[in-house]
């Protein structure tokens, strides 16, 4: 069911609020060119409630971007063998989170989820809770995101997982709704061990308001869908 929606998601972010109390509030979030989310199977798929009225879709950041072969431009500033100081300005960095970062979306409990596959490094899911989240740690406020990489086990012809990358914002000194912007979106394709990098346009990094969340999506209950890990990609401010 799901694997059509990766082409849903090229060329756009989707702007979630959640808890608008006034007009006025929504009307801050989606700018006049902003499309309201009517695709109910989109919406489901990343995670949210089928009834939700307040997602959006702005133009202008390319998402699900499985660009493998420009590794050998990442680099925004040379590699870290050629990089003489600690953290300087401009200087590339990465924050991994590995797959025991995991806990589900609605279920915590342990119950839903299994690590055992594969190498012990993997998460796969067993039951009904389809979609696991992690916190990225370790970001420098004033930071430039610029890439998102993220591995897996896929030996499942009929099923796939999908991957999000939400900034998760709230005003920074006083109460507020809470809004997701989805910054990189990517899925899995049949491989016993896939990567794939989804290219971020030069986002600035804010974590006085925002932190940012990993959300994967498992299509099937089955071992044969395996996260292994995913890296973000930065530049120090």
């Amino acid at each position: 069911m799901f694997k059509r929606l990766k082409t849903l998601s090229f060329g756009c972010a989707f702007i979630l609020g959640f808890h608008f109390s006034t007009p006025a509030a929504l009307a801050a979030l989606a700018a006049s060119d902003d499309v309201l989310i009517t695709d109910l199977d989109l919406l489901e798929a990343m995670g949210f409630a089928r009834d939700m009225d307040k997602a959006y879709m702005a133009a202008g950041i390319e998402l699900d971007n499985n660009a493998d072969s420009m590794d050998a431009g990442l680099w925004s500033s040379g590699s870290p063998s050629v990089q003489p100081e600690l953290f300087p300005s401009g200087s590339t960095d990465y924050s991994p989170v590995s797959a025991k970062e995991f806990f589900g979306r609605v279920d915590s409990t342990g119950t839903q989820w299994q690590f055992s596959a594969g190498n012990s490094l993997e998460l796969s899911r067993l039951g009904t809770e389809r979609f696991a989240d992690a916190q990225v740690e370790d970001l420098p406020n004033g930071g430039v995101l610029q890439f998102f990489r993220w591995w897996w086990s896929d030996n499942d012809p009929n099923s796939a997982m999908g991957v999000f990358l939400f900034e998760v914002c709230q005003p920074s000194f006083g109460g507020g709704p809470v809004t997701f912007t989805t910054v990189a979106t990517s899925t899995s394709f049949d491989a016993a061990n896939g990567s794939a990098v989804v290219v971020i346009p030069n986002r600035p990094i804010d974590t006085q308001s925002c932190y940012y969340l990993v959300r994967v999506r498992f299509d099937a209950a089955t071992s044969l869908l395996r996260f292994q890990k995913a890296r973000l990609q930065f530049t120090h401010p």
